[in-house]
């Protein structure tokens, strides 16, 4: 490695893991989708702020498990 090149830190996230934070971004963009559907008043659909606060609490649960799974930084040499 020359002297000005800085290492890449990498984090390992186990499949499992990057499978549930594919998941919770599917969610959040179902979530984003359905707000934006009463924000445009398109469709008469009621979410009330404790089912909204219920799904963000439930999503943040899974990324900070999946986060909690990965294992602290490794070096990279792709290089």
């Amino acid at each position: 490695m020359e002297k000005d090149e800085v290492a890449e830190l990498c984090y390992h996230l186990p499949e499992a893991a990057h499978e549930r934070l594919c998941h919770t971004c599917e969610e959040i963009r179902l979530l984003a989708d359905l707000t934006a559907r009463i924000s445009d008043g398109a469709d008469h659909l009621q979410l009330s702020p404790n089912a909204l606060a219920r799904c963000f609490d439930r999503l943040a649960d899974q990324l900070i498990d999946a986060l909690h799974e990965s294992f602290w930084p490794s070096t990279r040499d792709d290089k």
